[in-house]
Parts: C-alpha cells; structure tokens; sequence
C-alpha cells in the first residue's frame, strides 16, 4: 500500500451531506454540484435553475434550519464571473463547506 492515503470526511460530505442539501437547492430553483477533490472541504457550486430563483439568503436560511451549518462570515467573498461564496462549518468544526452561488441573470 501507498503512504499517501490520508482518510477525509468525502464520505459524510457525499453521503450525508449533499442528497439533503441538493434537495434543499432544488425546492429554491437552484441545481447544486460538487466539485474539487473533497480532501479538505466539500466545495459545492449553487446555479439558478429556474425564471425567479429564491434569494441566496432564504437559501442559506434554509440549509441552517435543516443541518447543524454555520456560515462563518456575514459577507460573501465576490469571485470571478460575479460568482459569490461562503464559508460554512459542519457540526463541531470539522467539516467545511465551500459554497458558490453563480449569480442570476
């Protein structure tokens, strides 16, 4: 066996993690993917998918009312392409969610 195997939490992000969430994004008119590797955090990108999509704030709203998420500042980092994230932190801390919304046009 190989010494560069170090366990991650990929298992909890995909398996616990992401069927409730990307259900929370779809009843908001948003389709949610994953990307990254899932070593350090689940990286996760929200894009409008319908006419009048729910605000990113009724959405963050709902995704903390539903799982023990924090969102760990107040403000979005703006990003390229007018994308904007945040981080979030899962239960005690020792999950992160990477969040990007791709803005509404």
């Amino acid at each position: 066996m190989s010494g560069d195997f170090k366990p991650n939490y990929a298992p909890v992000y995909c398996a616990a993690l992401y069927p409730g969430l990307a259900k929370i994004f779809f009843e908001h008119g948003y389709a949610l993917a994953v990307h990254g590797s899932l070593a350090r955090d689940f990286d996760l990108i929200a894009v409008p998918w319908v006419r009048s999509p729910s605000s990113v704030k009724e959405v963050l709203k709902a995704m903390t009312a539903k799982f023990a998420v924090r969102i760990d500042r107040d403000q979005p980092e703006k990003q390229e392409h007018g994308r904007i994230t945040y981080a979030l932190s899962v239960g005690f801390g020792t999950c992160y969610i990477d969040l990007s919304f791709m803005p509404t046009i």
